[in-house]
């Protein structure tokens, strides 16, 4: 048996409104991934005018079409205003999370 590996997709979100608290934001984010992936980590970088955005780290399963899934869910979350796909790479299914 083959075990299947892992996508880590880092994305980078903005809230919808400078009125919206990034965590907000993040949780929105969390909630719409739903069972198709998961958050693995974040930071928070204060942009201007009071406004953050959130840099997210989100591991999805290795198959056809996941990315995309992420993307999608990631930009329709409530309170997301602005995406921005940083980057995707592949986590290895040897290592153990952090």
């Amino acid at each position: 048996m083959t075990q299947m590996g892992s996508y880590v997709i880092r994305v980078k979100v903005l809230p919808s409104d400078a009125n919206v608290d990034i965590e907000k934001v993040v949780d929105s984010v969390k909630k719409n991934l739903g069972s198709e992936a998961q958050l693995r980590g974040k930071s928070v970088e204060p942009i201007a005018f009071g406004i953050s955005a959130a840099v997210l780290d989100i591991v999805a399963p290795e198959k056809e079409g996941s990315i995309d899934t992420v993307e999608r869910l990631v930009s329709s979350a409530p309170l997301v205003g602005q995406y921005e796909m940083m980057g995707v790479s592949r986590m290895s299914s040897r290592l153990p999370p952090r």
